[in-house]
């Protein structure tokens, strides 16, 4: 499985990459740069130095490579899922990541 990760917080980082097994692939960017390829997952941080997550979800889909790939928002709080819905986001999680919220994740898809 391959997933994308764009987020400016190394913490973030490493607490989505230590609930991943060797079946996945993680990539890591620290701003919006739109992919070339395709990933299964596409996990975006709520704020992401000067863009917002929901923007930086909204400008993916329609991106030819990323526009079918699951999007997740990661979010500081409950009241952000609001800002999922409206950027239609397939998934939604609230900081910290932990291994039942990913494992919840990946069985709804």
């Amino acid at each position: 499985m391959k997933i994308l990760l764009i987020t400016d917080n190394t913490w973030v980082k490493e607490s989505l990459g230590k609930y991943l097994d060797f079946d996945h692939e993680l990539v890591h960017e620290k701003e919006l740069s739109i992919p070339d390829s395709y990933f299964d997952y596409i996990f975006v941080d709520m704020q992401v130095q000067n863009n917002g997550g929901p923007s930086i979800i909204r400008e993916l889909k329609r991106n030819e490579s990323t526009k079918n790939s699951f999007f997740v928002l990661l979010a500081d709080r409950k009241d952000d899922e609001i800002q999922a819905k409206r950027v239609e986001s397939n998934g939604f999680l609230v900081k910290p990541i932990t291994k039942s919220k990913l494992n919840n994740l990946f069985n709804l898809n």
